[in-house]
């Protein structure tokens, strides 16, 4: 067994649900993961995350923040709260485009794995579906991080990420949480 927990993310506004993020770099099997989501036999149900255009487990957890009160008001955009995950964290309200930048690739060597509400028989199943080492999210994530990837997907601006004014990171949060309403 690993000596690695994943991390769980709680939210203020929904107290009873959780996200447990896995991190795993060193991933062999990713085409027979990408196979089994698309046709929807992944067991258990998983967000796979590509970890390069995420920015913090912040803006994780403000993506899946959004998924919760689009899934209590019964408005999700896409077919279930875990690919709804990976549609949030764009700044795009095109689905595919979404989905396709910040989705897991057939050929990913590091994977970002989401789970809502994850029992120990979850994580159990998660280390065994995915053939990698598992690290810690919280401190592995920022290395895996693509500054130009980000600046492209997001297009922060010069003034709002100006010394005194903002930071990428939170024009990045902007336009997650602003998406819907711009």
């Amino acid at each position: 067994m690993d000596a690695v927990e994943p991390a769980v993310l709680k939210f203020e506004a929904f107290p009873d649900r959780t996200l447990t993020v896995m991190l795993f770099k060193e991933v062999t099997n990713a085409a027979e993961l990408q196979a089994k989501l698309r046709s929807r036999t992944l067991e258990p149900e998983l967000a796979l995350l590509n970890p390069a255009p995420v920015a913090s487990l912040f803006h994780l957890q403000l993506a899946a923040h959004k998924v919760m009160a689009s899934h209590a008001r019964g408005t999700l955009t896409t077919h279930g709260v875990h690919s709804e995950v990976v549609y949030n964290l764009s700044a795009s309200k095109h689905i595919t485009e979404g989905l396709r930048r910040f989705g897991m690739a057939e050929n990913a060597s590091a994977v970002l794995v989401c789970r809502f509400d994850a029992t120990a028989a979850d994580v159990n199943a998660i280390r065994a579906a995915v053939h990698g080492r598992l690290v810690d999210a919280a401190t592995e994530l920022d290395g895996l991080r693509d500054d130009a990837m980000l600046k492209k997907y997001y297009r922060p601006g010069d003034l709002e990420c100006k010394e005194g004014v903002g930071s990428v990171d939170d024009a990045i949060a902007s336009r997650i949480g602003a998406r819907d309403v711009m």
